[in-house]
C-alpha cells in the first residue's frame, strides 16, 4: 500500500515528466514541419505558449536531454522499476557544479548532473540507502 508521501511523489513526478514530454513533443513536431498553431491545437495550448516553449528549447537545448532527475521521476511515475533506476543512476557519468567564469571567485555556479541526485534526496524522492549507495559508487569506493 502506498503512503501519502509516495502518492505526493508520484503526482510531482507526473507533473514534471509531463512538462519534459511537452518540451520534447513540441520540438519533435516542429522538426517534422508542424506549425506552432498546429502544435497548439493538438496540445490544447495557445500559439504564444507553444512559441515560448520552442524559444526555451532553442535557448536551452539541454532541456531535451535525459538527466538523473528524470530517471528518478520515471521511477516514481512507475515508468521504471527500482533496480532499473538504480542501475542507470549508478552508471551515470555525472558532472559537478563549476563556476560560470573560472578564476572569478564571485561568478555564479553552473549546476552539474550530480545536483539533481542531491536535490532528489533532499525532496525525499530517493531514500538514504539509495543515496548512500550512489554516493559510494560515484566517489570511487564502490568501483
Amino acid at each position: 500500500m502506498k503512503t501519502i508521501q509516495d502518492e505526493l511523489a508520484q503526482v510531482y513526478a507526473f507533473r514534471e515528466l509531463n512538462r519534459i514530454d511537452q518540451l520534447r513533443v513540441c520540438n519533435e513536431a516542429r522538426d517534422q514541419g508542424l506549425t506552432q498553431s498546429e502544435i497548439a491545437r493538438r496540445l490544447s495550448l495557445s500559439q504564444p505558449e507553444v512559441h515560448r516553449i520552442l524559444r526555451k528549447i532553442d535557448s536551452f537545448p539541454e532541456l531535451l536531454l535525459r538527466t538523473p532527475r528524470e530517471v528518478i521521476l520515471d521511477f516514481h511515475a512507475e515508468r521504471l522499476g527500482h533496480e532499473a533506476m538504480m542501475e542507470e543512476l549508478l552508471n551515470w557519468s555525472y558532472t559537478y557544479s563549476e563556476h560560470a567564469e573560472p578564476g572569478n571567485p564571485e561568478s555564479e555556479l553552473i549546476s552539474g548532473s550530480w545536483e539533481s541526485v542531491t536535490d532528489a534526496f533532499l525532496r525525499d524522492l530517493i531514500d538514504v540507502e539509495d543515496y548512500e549507495r550512489i554516493l559510494h559508487t560515484v566517489s570511487g569506493e564502490g568501483r
